[in-house]
């Protein structure tokens, strides 16, 4: 079995890092699970992967690793697959939970039962191990499909932010490489045992980064009842260009207590539908779309000589954005660059 050539002190460190991280994210989704049962199946997948993650740790580093560990570490890894699974399509579809999911941890249920008499010469030598990494390698993919399959059916599809989008993205393409890892590891014998756990690192602190920074990503965006909107291509585009017309006219963007309801309240639409079209209609986030008129406005404060000499900062209160830090990560969202830089470059 190979292994990385860096020092076993920083392999340890690294995966140990990845595996503490994961811990924190499923103690997080666990205290969210009453906003929205799908963070139970989130926090199940990422202790899952803390426990896959301890047992390749200790493997390489113990002696003598006990066989309890060795079998607890492989039905984790029979959890994390359908976990997932499971987890994508509640996320990506409108549909509600049905004992039949259930099915889908037989293996791992299977494991269990029989995990006194689950030996590695005797059982995950003899295949057990292959049929394990194959079992997950196909869970991987039927996930990968179903993340891209809303893609041609948009009526099926929740209406997705664009950090939405990245986050489950993000979550499905990095266990993808993680399973492929290991799956290399034993199968072909390309990649070090260990590679998985390090390269699980960065998808993981991103995932991180992401959920805290968007505490929404683990509520429900659409109330059941909303799920199925239906609305011609015409009647979409026609909301839209009505919508963004409105926002020119009415140039409610600089109000900075401006919502998606107070849109909904302009337009007399509930705000459920607005969201549908901004989301589909427009291509964006409603956050995203407010900012995107702010930055304009601020643009064009900045190239009026009349506000030559006034704080970039009043400008940014002028055009409705609440603080400093969200506004300078709004205009460099848009624009590529800073505001000062911005400035320097179309003086």
């Amino acid at each position: 079995m190979r292994s990385l050539r860096i020092h076993q002190e920083v392999e340890v460190f690294i995966a140990g890092i990845a595996a503490a991280q994961s811990f924190l994210l499923s103690i997080y989704s666990f205290f969210e699970r009453k906003r929205d049962f799908k963070n139970l199946l989130l926090s199940i997948f990422f202790l899952a992967i803390t426990i896959r993650l301890g047992k390749s740790i200790l493997w390489i580093y113990l002696d003598d690793s006990p066989l309890w560990l060795i079998n607890l570490g492989f039905i984790a890894h029979a959890v994390s697959g359908p976990t997932l699974f499971l987890y994508t399509l509640h996320f990506l579809f409108a549909r509600k939970w049905s004992t039949w999911n259930l099915l889908h941890f037989a293996p791992a249920a299977f494991l269990v039962l029989t995990s006194n008499f689950l030996t590695l010469e005797g059982f995950w030598y003899q295949g057990g191990y292959s049929v394990l990494l194959l079992h997950q390698l196909l869970y991987s993919g039927i996930t990968l499909v179903l993340l891209l399959w809303p893609v041609g059916h948009k009526k099926s599809q929740y209406s997705l932010t664009q950090t939405a989008k990245i986050w489950v993205g993000a979550l499905v393409i990095g266990t993808a490489i993680w399973q492929l890892l290991y799956f290399s590891n034993y199968f072909l014998g390309l990649t070090p045992y260990m590679l998985g756990p390090v390269i699980y690192l960065p998808f993981v602190y991103f995932l991180a980064f992401l959920q805290f920074k968007n505490p929404s990503l683990l509520k429900q965006r659409i109330q059941a009842k909303h799920q199925n909107i239906r609305l011609s291509d015409e009647e979409l585009v026609g909301y839209a260009k009505q919508l963004e017309d409105l926002m020119r006219e009415t140039r409610t963007y600089l109000n900075p207590n401006c919502t998606l309801t107070t849109m909904a309240d302009v337009m007399k639409l509930p705000p459920y539908l607005i969201s549908h079209v901004v989301n589909n209609g427009i291509g964006k986030s409603f956050p995203d779309f407010l900012n995107g008129y702010r930055i304009e406005e601020v643009k064009q404060r900045l190239a009026d000589p009349h506000h030559q000499n006034t704080k970039i900062a009043n400008i940014a209160y002028d055009c409705g954005f609440n603080s400093l830090s969200s506004f300078n990560a709004a205009f460099k969202k848009v624009t590529g660059t800073t505001p000062s830089s911005y400035l320097k470059q179309n003086l």
